[in-house]
């Protein structure tokens, strides 16, 4: 057994994502079991994305590099109306749905093609911008009824955000009610640079 090899056993061992796996994937600090949950999910995204065509809502932590979905976003809107992406921001609009990818991913393996679940029914059809959902919020909580940011629960350290509305738009005001929250791949919230000078697990400022 070389070194590789034997560096991977020990990984298996401890529950922990191997060297030589990692560093070819996304950023994660799940265990391997829990990562290897996580890669399944992915792939069914991606995969039910091909079959089925494009998602109501995009799992957000899916995208192994979310800041360029947010681009090409920001790009569709800009060429459906003729503007310059730099004068584009995202207005961000919390809905009062929770949807888990687990959960989602099920639901869809009883769909066929361009037929609709009934929770998407619900909601209906936006004009512009994207749904998203599966990001976390470390350190609060939501208040589902109050629709407004709230204290973490007893014991809770990280809690589940509805989904969201992501619109682009080219007057996007802060509002000093509003709150700005960075949003990042993991809860480490640290990492290397890129060449571009920019965190690599860094992906937005959400207000």
């Amino acid at each position: 057994m070389n070194l590789q090899l034997e560096s991977m056993y020990e990984s298996f061992l401890n529950n922990q994502v191997p060297q030589n796996w990692s560093s070819f994937a996304y950023p994660s600090l799940k265990s391997l079991a829990s990562w290897v949950v996580d890669l399944v999910l992915r792939c069914s995204f991606i995969d039910f994305w091909i079959k089925m065509g494009q998602p109501f809502s995009f799992w957000l932590p899916g995208f192994f590099f979310p800041q360029g979905f947010l681009t090409g976003v920001l790009q569709n809107y800009a060429r459906k109306y003729n503007l310059a992406i730099d004068r584009l921001n995202f207005n961000f609009t919390i809905l009062p749905q929770y949807r888990h990818q687990k959960d989602y991913i099920q639901a869809l393996t009883t769909m066929t093609f361009g037929e609709e679940l009934d929770i998407d029914k619900e909601i209906g059809k936006i004009k512009d911008g994207v749904l998203v959902h599966g990001l976390f919020m470390d350190g609060f909580g939501w208040d589902i009824n109050s629709m407004m940011l709230a204290d973490s629960k007893p014991g809770e350290m990280t809690a589940s955000l509805p989904m969201m509305h992501l619109e682009p738009s080219p007057n996007v005001e802060i509002l000093e009610s509003d709150y700005t929250s960075p949003l990042y791949k993991t809860a480490q919230r640290a990492g290397v640079l890129s060449t571009t000078g920019e965190s690599k697990i860094f992906v937005d400022n959400s207000s």
